[in-house]
């Protein structure tokens, strides 16, 4: 991996322990790397989210819908 760890706890209830338990062991994987790639996912997520946000406010480059209208209409003329 390369990277530097850090440690955190973090409660669940004994059915998602168990769970979770369960899923590691059938993918062939540990617990702790099935919640780092959760992280890691809900992270990327949030990322794609602020970077959809700003594009929408970013109106350079963008026409009304009235003014597209206009340029079909005299396009097709």
């Amino acid at each position: 991996m390369g990277t530097t760890l850090k440690r955190t706890t973090i409660f669940l209830t004994e059915e998602q322990h168990e769970r979770l338990r369960r899923l590691a062991f059938e993918q062939r994987t540990s617990m702790a790397k099935l919640l780092r790639d959760a992280a890691l996912d809900i992270l990327e997520d949030e990322e794609d989210i602020r970077e959809g946000l700003k594009a929408l406010h970013d109106e350079k480059g963008t026409i009304t819908w009235k003014q597209y209208r206009k340029d079909r209409q005299e396009h097709h003329r």
